[in-house]
């Protein structure tokens, strides 16, 4: 039986962060950018383009400490924080390098055109499509971990263009952070020289530019003279036997735990010069902004495989863990004042590559998830350790859902208390999301009803039509599956002051469900929904 451990740092751990960063440059530890005030209307000058163009670094937890480990640009594409970049900057797992899957990503913006980006936020990935290589994060605090209210942001960001009415000849202006060629925002420009297509996406599928644009600039800005974007520089050496430039230290090779010039570098890019073209983005920028959750309609990559569809996860059982990660006892609940604690979940007929992840929260709101490659072989004991080096781990309330797949099918959750527990959550801000979760249970017993599933339809979709309609899967925005003890949470927000219809179905029981039901702002974030199912 195969025991695997995986360790990943909590994001709390803004010290490290902040230490990180500030190596970087070499220079003084910034200071939060002072958000642009814009009222929610984008800018087309060329100040604006620089202001609205990001510097991501990927984030790795060495040893304790997080450091960069690679970088990559994006372009901030909303007010409120979103960012379009390239799947292989926001997480490289998507693109089938699941070792480099970062345990953080920081963003830094552009104060003046002469320095280096201030980093000032950290951000997740609210959508991502690995084989188009586009993802949209979010900025989701501030680099001290402070909260935010993403109306309050106001940052410069760049209105969107129309790709499909791009010709040749038309003149492309590319900003970015390239790695080669200085620390600070560097600009190049240059006319669109044709474009290739792909069988699965289209006849423009690429914009090829005569650009130069190297690799550093991956995810960042390409726009066009009227200030819109336009298209995301993607691809290095798109022309055969193109030859790579980029050459990056992003693994400790040496195995002396610190990436340095010591490590051999990993050629990882070239010279871009192909484009994705902004329309290809628009079904992830849409569900980034409504919340839903994206599916890439192309499948998956780079080693990511389907399951067989027996997959099935033990119950979670919890661990001392202390910062390195060693599990130590098996533990019902943690004292005050833990560095880390360890699930553990046996599992059984996993393929190697297929897609899964986890979603963690503390008194109901989400402070991690992951999306990896299976790595793990077809059955064993797996260990997930999450930890935080430098502080304490909060007291509170915790749980933790396992899934797999891109529908993120649920096959195992639990929960747990560090310390006395926690008050209920801070009032979040009218902006946030719904998180909804519950119990199920059968109505004649009163006992859990395993294994139910519960449904969030599309907004505007009720029960009547979907059933019409057979069911159809795109007609679901998120599901998840109660567990053993009859509780779900879905593992995704949906939006406010939107319709939805939630439906809870199990097998040799009646639906139920609840047709356009909406939420406004004065409902809380965390939102409870018990159901009692009849036979």
């Amino acid at each position: 039986m195969n025991t695997r451990t995986l360790n990943r740092i909590w994001l709390a751990a803004l010290a490290l962060v902040l230490a990180s960063v500030a190596c970087i440059g070499g220079g003084e530890t910034p200071q939060p950018v002072t958000p642009i005030p814009n009222n929610n209307t984008p800018t087309t000058g060329r100040d604006n383009l620089i202001a609205s163009t990001v510097q991501i670094y990927g984030l790795f937890n060495r040893n304790g400490q997080l450091v960069p480990g690679y970088v990559g640009s994006g372009t901030l594409i909303s007010a409120d924080g979103l960012i379009l970049t390239n799947a292989h900057v926001a997480d490289p797992a998507a693109v089938g390098d699941p070792d480099f899957h970062p345990d953080a990503l920081a963003v830094g913006l552009v104060q003046s055109e002469d320095k280096p980006a201030v980093f000032s936020y950290r951000a997740q990935v609210v959508a991502i499509d690995g084989y188009l290589d586009l993802a949209v994060i979010r900025i989701v605090s501030g680099l001290d971990g402070s909260a935010i209210n993403p109306v309050d942001l106001r940052l410069p960001f760049v209105p969107l263009g129309d790709s499909d009415q791009v010709h040749v000849g038309d003149h492309v202006n590319i900003y970015g952070f390239p790695s080669i060629g200085g620390e600070t925002i560097t600009y190049t420009d240059g006319n669109v020289s044709g474009f290739t297509a792909e069988a699965q996406v289209g006849d423009r599928a690429w914009m090829k530019t005569d650009a130069t644009i190297s690799g550093g600039n991956s995810g960042g800005l390409a726009a066009n003279d009227s200030g819109q974007i336009i298209g995301v520089p993607t691809q290095a050496s798109s022309g055969a036997g193109g030859d790579i430039t980029d050459c990056r230290v992003i693994q400790d090779t040496n195995g002396d735990g610190i990436l340095d010039e010591r490590d051999t570098c990993i050629p990882i890019g070239g010279f871009i010069n192909a484009l994705r073209p902004i329309n290809l983005a628009r079904p992830l920028i849409n569900a980034a902004q409504t919340g839903m959750a994206y599916t890439s309609p192309y499948g998956q990559v780079g080693g990511n495989t389907p399951g067989g569809g027996g997959e099935a996860f033990g119950p979670v059982t919890w661990f001392q863990a202390d910062v390195n990660c060693t599990k130590g006892n098996q533990v019902t609940s943690f004292p005050t004042g833990i560095s880390g604690m360890t699930a553990v979940f046996t599992f059984s007929n996993m393929t190697d590559g297929q897609a899964w992840g986890s979603v963690w929260t503390a008194n109901g709101q989400q402070i991690y998830t992951s999306n990896d490659a299976w790595d793990s072989g077809n059955s064993g004991t797996y260990s997930f350790c999450l930890f935080n080096s430098q502080n304490p781990i909060p007291d509170g309330n915790y749980a933790v859902q396992f899934f797999v797949g891109a529908d993120q099918r649920v096959l195992t959750q639990g929960s747990v208390t560090v310390g006395s527990g926690s008050p209920p959550p801070p009032t979040q801000p009218a902006a946030s999301g719904i998180s909804l979760y519950g119990t199920v249970t059968d109505s004649s017993t009163g006992g859990p009803v395993a294994n139910a599933y519960v449904f969030v339809l599309i907004s505007g979709v009720n029960y009547d039509s979907w059933a019409a309609a057979n069911y159809p899967d795109n007609q679901i925005l998120m599901m998840t599956k109660t567990d053993a003890n009859g509780n779900y949470r879905m593992p995704l927000t949906f939006p406010r002051n939107m319709p939805f219809t939630i439906v809870i179905s199990a097998k040799g029981y009646y639906d139920k469900y609840g047709d356009n039901l909406v939420w406004t702002d004065s409902d809380p974030s965390d939102y409870r929904i018990d159901a009692q199912l009849n036979k």
